[in-house]
C-alpha cells in the first residue's frame, strides 16, 4: 500500500495512475485502473477515498451530460444538484466554501488527510462554476427561503471566489 501510494497515487487529482517506466512518471490519462485500489481495498488513507470520489463524480458528471440518453442526462443533472446544494447548504452556514464535505454528517466540511480542510478550494470553486455554467438554469439551493432564480444562486455563491 505504501508503494502504491508513493508511486500511482496523485494527491491533486485524487486518483492512482499507472506509472511510464519509459518516461520516468505518470500517465495521467483517464483509464478505469485508476481506481483499482478502491474496489481491491488497496489504500491506507480514508482522506483518498474522499478525493477519488471528487475525480470520479467529475468524470461521471461530464460523461452523462455528453450522452445522448435523456436518462443519463439526468442523472448528471442529479448529481450537479446534489453537489451545489451541499455546497450552498455549508456556504450558508459557514460563509465559506471548503475543499472537501463529510456527506455522511449533513455535508459539513470535511477532514482527516495530512492538512486540515482548507476554506475556498480552487477545485470546488472550479466544479461549482462549471456546474453553475452547465446547469445554472435549473439548479435550486433546495431550501424553500433560498433564491430560486439561478443568478442569485450564483450571486450567493460568488462571494466565496473573491480574494478575502
Amino acid at each position: 500500500m505504501a508503494a502504491m501510494r508513493a508511486i500511482l497515487w496523485d494527491e491533486e487529482k485524487g486518483a492512482w495512475f499507472d506509472y511510464d517506466l519509459e518516461k520516468g512518471k505518470k500517465n495521467l490519462e483517464f483509464y478505469p485502473s485508476n481506481l483499482t485500489p478502491l474496489w481491491s481495498g488497496c489504500f491506507s488513507d480514508l482522506d483518498a477515498v474522499d478525493k477519488a470520489l471528487k475525480y470520479l463524480e467529475d468524470l461521471v458528471i461530464r460523461g452523462l451530460a455528453k450522452s445522448p440518453s435523456p436518462r443519463a442526462q439526468e442523472v448528471a443533472f442529479q448529481l450537479a444538484q446534489n453537489w451545489i446544494r451541499t455546497n450552498f447548504e455549508v456556504y450558508s452556514q459557514r460563509s465559506a466554501m471548503f475543499e472537501k464535505y463529510d456527506i455522511s454528517n449533513g455535508g459539513q466540511p470535511g477532514g482527516g488527510g495530512e492538512y486540515e480542510v482548507q476554506e475556498g478550494f480552487g477545485w470546488t470553486n472550479g466544479v461549482v462554476l462549471m456546474l453553475l455554467d452547465c446547469y445554472g438554469d435549473r439548479l435550486s439551493s433546495g431550501t424553500q427561503t433560498a433564491f430560486l432564480e439561478p443568478h442569485c444562486l450564483t450571486a450567493a455563491l460568488l462571494p466565496s471566489f473573491l480574494p478575502q
